[in-house]
Order: structure tokens, then C-alpha cells, then sequence
């Protein structure tokens, strides 16, 4: 309402829960009118798995402005995930605990959605900033699938749904008239020359033309490439 919403839906309905609890919901949709602005620059959004990071980069033609690496509060999702093992052993033998489990489980599912939150509102707000397009680069469906499904550790497979938070990105940018792009920029592709690179240890990655970079910076020179496009 601050920024201008108007209310146009509104959504109840009555669910329950496991302890037979009856709820009524209610959820209420604002939009607003906003003009896009001229954008000057791209604000390029490398959306790994969330463990890798999310990696971001203000590009102005052949200049990177600034460039840095967002991630969750790993060492506490992964002590709580150590909790949650060890809850689930006793679960098998005594169901009092699960309980915690479940309650641990869904305070993960918490901290990862208000990352998530916090992380679109911080690139839709350097977007205004910086007058940027957003270019989100977003992996391909088969390789997601791929990881879910493979030997991928249990443990790193919370951090493999990015779905919510590409949403969350292109929800607010459409709210605040930030100019918002897909696009497939790559990271194992030569930027100088166009061949495929083989991949080094610490997320390095090399050409035989010679080019070198960790695999974080190559969408980004990617990204420079087609800043005229």
C-alpha cells in the first residue's frame, strides 16, 4: 500500500493440517502500474545451485562494475541438517522423535525461503539502482534433473530447487519496473573463443586457446559480449 498497490484478488479457502487442525487462509494480490525505465547497464544473476552461491555482477559495456557471491547461512543449514540425521535414526526405533525431525525440517525449509526473499529484493533493489536489465542466467531443466535424480548428496539436494527464487527475482522486478531477461549464458563455453573448456579443480575452468577463470566469472563475460544485444 505504501508503494502504490492496489488491491485487485483475493483468495480464502479452509485446509488442515496432520493434527486435524481446521485453518481458514486468506491471501490478498496488490498490483500496481509502474514505467520501466531506460535501462544503461545489465545487473547479470548467476543462479547456481544455492550451496555454489548465487553470483552477481553489475557489467556496463566492457567494464564489470561490481561482482560478488551471495549464499545461505551454510553452517547453520548444515548443523541443523546433522540434527535432523540423527532425529530420523531415532525416529525408526522411537516416534517421539519424529517430531523434532519434522520441526527441523521445515525450520531448513524457513531459512532458506527467507534467503531467498532477502536475495531478490537486494538484485531488484541494485537493478533500480544501477538503472540494469536483470539477466538471469538459469541452469537447463536436464541438468537439474539430473542432479535430483543422480548420486547428487542428500544432504546439497535442499539446495537444488532455485524455481522460488528465479520467481521471486522476476515477480518484484515486474513490481518495481526493472527490465527482466533470461538468458543462457555459459560458464564451460571459451568466452574469447567460442570452444569448450574443460573443467579444473576449484571451480576453475580452461581453454586450449589459453583462456583461464574460475567458472563463476565466464557468464559474466558472457554477458559482456551481448551487452550491445
Amino acid at each position: 500500500l505504501e508503494e502504490g498497490g492496489q488491491l485487485k484478488l483475493a483468495y480464502a479457502w479452509v485446509g488442515s493440517r496432520r493434527s486435524n487442525l481446521v485453518t481458514f487462509n486468506l491471501a490478498l494480490v496488490f498490483a500496481k502500474e509502474t514505467e520501466p525505465y531506460q535501462p544503461r547497464r545489465l545487473l547479470v544473476v548467476d543462479l547456481n545451485v544455492l550451496h555454489n552461491g548465487v553470483v552477481i555482477a553489475t557489467v556496463e559495456e566492457n567494464r564489470i562494475l561490481q561482482r560478488g557471491v551471495l549464499r545461505p547461512d551454510l553452517r547453520k543449514i548444515n548443523n541443523i541438517q546433522r540434527e535432523i540425521s540423527r532425529y530420523d535414526r531415532l525416529c525408526a526405533k522411537k516416534g517421539e522423535h519424529c517430531k523434532m525431525a519434522t520441526e527441523l525440517k521445515s525450520r531448513v525449509w524457513r531459512l532458506l525461503r527467507h534467503f531467498e526473499d532477502e536475495m531478490a529484493k537486494k538484485l531488484v533493489r541494485l537493478a533500480v539502482q544501477y538503472k540494469a536489465t536483470i539477466v538471469v542466467d538459469v541452469p537447463l531443466d536436464e541438468t537439474m534433473r539430473k542432479l535430483k535424480e543422480g548420486r547428487y548428496s542428500p544432504g546439497k539436494k535442499i539446495y537444488l530447487n532455485i524455481g522460488r527464487l528465479r520467481r521471486r527475482i522476476r515477480e518484484l522486478a515486474e513490481w518495481y519496473g526493472a527490465p527482466y531477461l533470461e538468458e543462457r549464458l555459459y560458464s564451460t563455453v571459451c568466452p574469447r573463443c567460442g570452444g569448450k573448456m574443460r573443467e579444473l579443480s576449484n571451480r576453475k575452468v580452461k581453454c586450449l586457446c589459453g583462456f583461464e577463470a574460475q567458472r563463476d566469472l565466464v557468464p559474466i563475460l558472457w554477458a559482456q559480449r551481448r551487452f550491445s544485444e
